[in-house]
């Protein structure tokens, strides 16, 4: 758990980040969950919740609809659902329904990219189905919040005499105002209504010619509102009709009330898990708008924070279009523990320290940052902060003494692990006194393992950083011309106040500039001409070393060329290589067009022993030509060496010139000069003579093996006659024999069942003379028994050249 108490989040301005965040949600459920944003207690949250704004930002860049926007705040109208008879309004339902279905929705969106989002997709999954109950308010209201005429029949009914009553109503006043006779008596010729009763609007002389009941008068008295006699009892019908129109749509709204007060808490759960997915999307939203990163999130290390930059600066400055907000490097809690930031007023120290504290809170909260990616923040104990004129006139408690009380509370509060930020350490009080103090504090605060970024204008602490293992000096740079501060901070530097230079460019008069001047020089004491020595030092240093780094910025460079030029003369060496291979690969695909030739015309000649004689003689050509056009190429490989006997060890990559095949060593040569090479399909002994080195395989070798075969075949190692006739099982077999031939597949197994043995006869006469075939035999009984046929393919030369694959 960490301790972070209220008064540290107030001076670090986390209020602002709240309101940022809450509106940037899209409900007013996740407006008020991204208010009460704050830092998580634990590791494991803050890095579920970075991990949730990572993914979102992901589908945020993919514009995927989010509506965020129809989720209502239904929670008060489902604690008015709770009670025994309650009746909620027709819009409380519409509300109700317009949400879950904006939930439901979003779970969708989410796990339509769940690949992109696992863990937002693990947290909308929780979101409960609520299809059912958005069916029934949907049956029953209109999205205007109107119950429908369809909500039930006796409604329907109702509502279709009311209609019918009211035409005839309006047809009886219409047809009074257009009698000619009672027209000096008619105000305005309209139908209206009063007291929820139709009426027409008649002169005050109306006695003589109408009767009626009034309804109504104008404020000046000039129209009175009349019921006709004539509609009387049509009007007082109307009412009873209403009333039960009324009594009807309480009851369909009491039966959805009952629906939703049985599923009560789903409903709620649902609209709380999902306002949680909209505060989400809002941090997310805030991390693209400042360009934020997502941090490493430690357990206990260094605090490195890269190009960080205030977000509520940058928000600023990006707002009103000016200059974009100094970025500054800041580490602390690997060579150092306290970093101790010196310089002038105005000059950046405090927005530093702000910085530091501000983006510690938000990483601990699972936001982005606004920091280079490559930054790390270690998951603190607690953040704790005296910043700013503590001065408390209700108290009676002077600047100082409110910081005094601050520090105290803070050390009180301190345990290994907690970072510590103080504004003007040792400010307020003699600079002696307030030296001494401020070394003291900083030292007590080492004792307890903490972490500290203070700021200080006193020259006898910064002296003392210098003499301390566990302190390091770092300084804002200011520029004296411009009477600017750069915002750049330095670390391991301490900064001047310049305070007689910021007086003189502000217009104090010179007489006094040099007064103070001369005061300055009289009482100049050694310790502030050693740290004038120091930083003297230190800047000469500074400069060796971005010289240093020039230098090895340009020896990088260099060598980048020569790589550049190695790996030019690499990739022409390979271009030589492919044009020999692209002419090897033209010789194998016309041997390719030649097998499937030979094959045409065995099936098709009418002689199969002349045509099995003749196709393997013609095999035994192509194999003889391959062999020689993949040796010619081989040999020509540029990148090739070839081996010695006694050179070649097990387990080495070679390649058999012969047959255009990478494979393995297996043991040693044997005394007559024979090895053996694992291949794909198996092992081969070869003569020393035809092995040639290939080094090892790395990344950007190119596969050299040789395929007659396309890419996209694709041949099993069996074949199912089963439910073939005769002649359709011939014609398979014979397809399939060719097409294993070509692919490389040695051995198959061809199906045919045991049944009468018909299939079985078939395929054995056909395989009987296949010039493809080597050998067969009818399955063991572990393959299939007899109802199996094992095929060996012919295993020539030509046919590992033909399936050779690397």
């Amino acid at each position: 758990m960490n301790q972070i108490d209220q008064h540290t989040l107030d001076v670090l301005e986390w209020p602002a980040i709240q309101a940022r965040l809450a509106a940037l949600a899209g409900s007013s459920v996740g407006r008020e969950l991204a208010q009460a944003t704050r830092p998580l207690p634990t590791l494991e949250e803050a890095k579920k919740v970075r991990n949730e704004v990572e993914e979102f930002r992901a589908l945020l860049s993919r514009e995927t609809a989010l509506p965020f926007d129809q989720l209502f705040d239904i929670r008060e109208s489902i604690r008015r659902s709770r009670p025994e008879g309650a009746v909620l309004a027709a819009m409380d339902f519409v509300r109700v329904a317009t949400s879950l279905e904006a939930a439901e929705a979003i779970r969708h969106a989410i796990a339509r990219s769940r690949n992109l989002c696992p863990q937002l997709h693990a947290l909308a999954s929780r979101l409960d189905d609520h299809t059912g109950l958005v069916r029934e308010i949907h049956a029953a209201i209109d999205a205007a919040g109107e119950v429908k005429d369809t909500a039930s029949r006796k409604l329907n009914q109702l509502r279709l005499r009311l209609h019918e009553l009211r035409h005839l109503i309006y047809s009886r006043l219409q047809s009074i105002l257009t009698d000619p006779p009672l027209q000096p008596s008619i105000a305005e010729p309209l139908v209206t209504l009063r007291n929820e009763r139709f009426v027409i609007p008649v002169k005050p002389n109306y006695r003589t010619v109408l009767k009626g009941v009034v309804q109504d008068r104008s404020v000046s008295g000039a129209t009175i509102f009349l019921e006709p006699q004539e509609v009387v009892e049509l009007n007082n019908h109307l009412r009873l009709l209403q009333q039960s129109e009324e009594e009807e749509i309480r009851r369909v709204l009491a039966a959805l009330t009952t629906s939703l007060q049985s599923q009560a808490e789903a409903v709620l759960s649902t609209i709380l898990l999902t306002a949680e997915l909209d505060a989400r999307c809002a941090a997310a939203r805030f991390a693209d708008r400042l360009h934020c990163a997502p941090v490493s999130l430690k357990d206990t290390g260094p605090l490195v924070l890269r190009e960080a930059r205030h977000p509520l600066l940058l928000e600023q400055t990006e707002a009103a279009g000016t200059i974009q907000t100094i970025p500054i490097d800041l580490r602390l809690g690997d060579s150092f523990d306290v970093l101790l930031i010196t310089g002038p007023n105005t000059g950046g120290k405090t927005v530093a320290l702000k910085t530091a504290g501000l983006l510690s809170l938000m990483a601990q909260a699972g936001l982005h940052l606004p920091v280079s990616p490559d930054s790390e923040v270690p998951f603190f104990s607690g953040v704790l902060a005296d910043i700013g004129d503590e001065q408390s006139i209700e108290q009676s408690l002077s600047t100082f003494s409110s910081h005094i009380g601050q520090i105290r509370r803070i050390l009180e509060a301190v345990r290994p692990g907690t970072l510590v930020l103080l504004d003007e350490l040792g400010a307020g009080t003699d600079p002696v006194e307030g030296a001494c103090l401020g070394i003291a504090i900083l030292e007590a605060l080492l004792d307890r393992g903490t972490l500290v970024v203070a700021t200080t204008h006193l020259d006898a602490i910064k002296a003392y950083a210098y003499s301390h293992p566990r302190i390091e000096n770092g300084c804002v740079e200011f520029d004296l011309d411009t009477l600017r501060p750069l915002y750049r901070l330095l670390i391991g530097l301490s900064g001047r106040s310049h305070g007689l230079a910021i007086a003189s460019r502000v217009g104090l008069p010179a007489s006094v500039i040099q007064r103070a001047e001369g005061l300055l020089g009289e009482g100049r004491d050694p310790l502030r001409l050693l740290l004038d020595r120091l930083e003297g030092e230190q800047q000469r240093l500074a400069i060796e070393r971005e010289v240093l780094a020039r230098e090895a910025a340009e020896t990088a460079k260099a060598r980048g060329e020569a790589e550049a030029h190695r790996t030019a003369a690499r990739a022409e060496a390979e271009h030589i290589y492919r044009q020999a291979f692209q002419q090897a690969e033209g010789a194998v695909a016309d041997a390719r067009a030649e097998i499937d030739r030979l094959l045409l015309e065995f099936r098709s000649a009418q002689s199969r022993e002349q045509s099995v004689q003749a196709v393997r003689r013609r095999l035994s050509d192509l194999e003889r030509q391959a062999k020689t056009e993949l040796s010619d190429v081989i040999d020509s490989d540029p990148v090739a060496s070839h081996v010695g006997a006694a050179s070649i060890c097990d387990g080495q990559e070679v390649l058999i010139k012969g047959l255009g095949q990478r494979g393995i060593v297996k043991g040693t040569p044997s005394p007559a000069g024979m090895v053996e090479i694992q291949l794909s399909l198996g092992r081969v002994k070869v003569s020393v003579d035809e092995v040639v080195s290939q080094g090892g395989s790395g990344p950007g070798e190119t596969n050299r093996s040789i395929r007659l075969f396309r890419e996209t075949d694709d041949v099993k190692t069996e074949l199912n006659l089963i439910g073939c006739d005769t002649t359709e099982a011939a014609r398979r077999l014979d397809q399939y024999i060719g097409d294993a031939y070509l692919a490389g597949v040695p051995i198959v197994r061809i199906i045919h069942g045991k049944g009468s043995g018909i299939l079985r006869k078939t395929v054995a006469e056909l395989l009987q003379d296949h010039p493809l075939v080597e050998n067969f035999r009818v399955a063991d009984y572990q393959e299939g028994g007899i109802g199996v046929t094992i095929v060996e393919l012919c295993s020539r030369m030509l046919s590992m050249c033909i399936g050779g694959a690397a």
